[in-house]
């Protein structure tokens, strides 16, 4: 028997679970979740060897089976949330927000620059000249200044 075969025949449960305990102690350190799947599949492994006496073979196509499994079951759940529309899909874009809302000018428009109280708060606004208290629609947003047009 090689010296390489020999090892391989030695692969026991415990090994199992030691590399996946290893593997899931290293996803606390690793940024992402990747790691958990292939240690869950190795404690697996482990367990299941432990059930049952199979061979080294058996145990590395179980564990590679349960690796694949666990990868493609975890992208499955894991991605059904990314790319839909949330129920607030303009939340942390505030200014776009306001598009197509009319309101008060607080300060006038002077030389294209002003401001509008939008509820308690005051908004920069970029536009056509505007007296204070005159109605502006908002047409769109250029970072946290509204570009208003007057009613």
């Amino acid at each position: 028997m090689s010296e390489v075969s020999s090892i391989f025949w030695a692969l026991g449960p415990w090994n199992w679970l030691i590399l996946g305990g290893l593997l899931l102690a290293l996803e606390l350190t690793a940024p992402g979740i990747f790691l958990i799947w292939f240690g869950m599949a190795a404690g697996l492994t482990g367990l299941i060897a432990m059930i049952f006496e199979i061979s080294w073979q058996w145990q590395f196509v179980i564990f590679g089976v349960l690796s694949v499994a666990a990868v493609i079951t975890a992208r499955k759940y894991l991605r059904t949330g990314i790319g839909k529309e949330e129920g607030r899909p303009l939340l942390n874009r505030r200014a776009q927000q306001h598009v197509g809302k009319s309101y008060v000018v607080a300060e006038a428009i002077k030389n294209g620059v002003g401001k509008v109280r939008v509820g308690d708060t005051l908004w920069r606004a970029e536009g056509p000249d505007a007296k204070e208290g005159s109605n502006v629609t908002v047409t769109g947003a250029d970072g946290t200044t509204l570009l208003v047009e007057p009613n």
